[in-house]
């Protein structure tokens, strides 16, 4: 059959990277994944297609088995930006940025976002939110010269004991010592409907998360061949034992002191840990989520390594809007009540029992871009102040560079509401900051 293997499916395997499992080979193992996505039918456009017709199917079988024959494959550059990343482009125009306080959706009295003037020039942004394989990438990439290192947070706070990777004294100035990223980061635990009505969240009686809100990315020092992130499997018990995640305390009346005299377990109340392990993601698709517990630090920290940048605050909104004024940062601009938009709490859950899925789960907008509402909140590149709108009406390209000691984050994600959902919505949050809703996309 080799007589009918041409160049151009040899070349989009070395580019496409078709490493199913992302074990850094190309082997018997990827042929495996490729028959049962096939045979699942699980193939959604953003997987590997060797022969780049659109399709998964036994012509890619056989273009991966030539590819292991003529030895064709290429891991990826640990220095490079990872290949899977695609850059759309968002030609420059003049907009409204924000909304009127009459059609403003969030907390009374925080409207923040007034109506003004900005122009921008053309820019690329990613089409997706940065990956949990992505993001391993450049931890790998960081770690292997130096500017990364991974330590028990030993300082008071909501960290304190958590293993996380910081900035060495070798990294660049704008995340030196910083944490950028937690390896503990498991899902938000507090009484979310106030059921004592003191409106503290860390004390009372806890409503818990979907366990599977957790971080995917592992690290073993141990680990050769420069793999010392990894992406891990949900079903590998030595990876994540649900039933012991799946222990909590209520708290006292105390905030953040917990109630240590009696473990409640709530194994059996998620639908994804019945029949296990037949009903947890799989591998395959956890390496496709976003990568969450992101502190702002960590999304500067991947720019900075690939010399790239993370998106302005304007930029994220324009290329949101899809060159359609959408009110939401939706396909089409609007939002329907069946989670088909966008990936957020549509049944209005407290909390919401759902989690992050794949950055290509809904249909893109008109710039082609995906998951700009829902799914995680996205960290922008400026500083939040709630006057900065006032103060750059008519500017070109406006960043607001004057430290206030919060970053802005945009898009709302899969636990939030409808009016997060917004073009224009504002967030902020300190940029130590980063749960299991915190992510980003970049730009350039």
């Amino acid at each position: 059959m080799y007589k009918y293997i041409t160049l151009p499916i040899l070349i989009s395997i070395v580019m496409g990277q078709c490493d199913f499992n992302s074990d850094g080979q190309l082997d018997s193992l990827d042929i495996s994944d490729e028959v049962n996505c096939i045979l699942l039918n699980c193939y959604n456009g953003s997987q590997c297609d060797p022969n780049d017709d659109g399709y998964l199917n036994i012509f890619d079988i056989c273009a991966t088995v030539d590819c292991i024959l003529f030895d064709c494959w290429q891991e990826e550059d640990l220095n490079t930006l990872h290949s899977s990343i695609i850059f759309n482009n968002i030609p420059g125009g003049t907009f409204t940025m924000g909304e009127s306080e009459s059609n403003y959706q969030g907390p009374p009295g925080s409207y923040d976002a007034y109506l003004h003037t900005v122009t921008l020039t053309s820019f690329q942004i990613s089409e997706t939110e940065i990956t949990n394989e992505q993001y391993v990438h450049f931890l790998n990439g960081a770690y292997s010269i130096g500017l990364i290192e991974v330590e028990i947070e030993n300082d008071p706070g909501p960290n304190n004991g958590d293993l996380l990777v910081f900035g060495t004294d070798s990294a660049p100035s704008d995340y030196i010592g910083m944490a950028i990223y937690n390896l503990s980061g498991t899902r938000v635990m507090k009484d979310h409907d106030n059921s004592d009505a003191d409106n503290d969240p860390f004390t009372g009686v806890i409503e818990p998360e979907n366990p599977l809100n957790i971080a995917y990315i592992g690290y073993n020092e141990l680990n050769t061949d420069n793999e010392w992130f990894f992406i891990k499997d949900p079903s590998n018990p030595e990876h994540f034992n649900w039933l012991e995640l799946t222990n909590y305390y209520n708290y006292t009346n105390i905030s953040h002191q917990y109630d240590t005299t009696v473990l409640l377990n709530d194994y059996n109340d998620w639908e994804e840990l019945e029949d296990y392990p037949d009903n947890l993601p799989t591998l395959f698709e956890v390496r496709r989520w976003p990568a969450t517990f992101i502190k702002w630090y960590g999304a500067k920290a991947f720019t900075l390594f690939y010399d790239i940048k993370l998106p302005s605050e304007a930029q994220w909104e324009f290329a949101a809007q899809g060159n359609a004024e959408f009110l939401y940062a939706t396909a089409d601009g609007n939002v329907y009540g069946d989670g088909t938009s966008a990936n957020w709490n549509y049944l209005e859950e407290s909390p919401s029992r759902g989690h992050v899925l794949d950055v290509k789960i809904n249909a893109p907008n008109p710039y082609g871009l995906y998951n700009m509402a829902g799914n995680v909140w996205e960290w922008v590149e400026d500083w939040y102040s709630s006057e900065f709108y006032n103060n750059s009406n008519n500017f070109t390209d406006p960043v607001n560079t004057e430290d206030t000691g919060l970053k802005v984050r945009r898009g709302g994600s899969w636990n939030y509401h409808q009016a997060s959902l917004k073009s224009s919505a504002r967030a902020e949050s300190e940029q130590f900051k980063g749960n299991d809703h915190f992510g980003f996309r970049v730009a350039q």
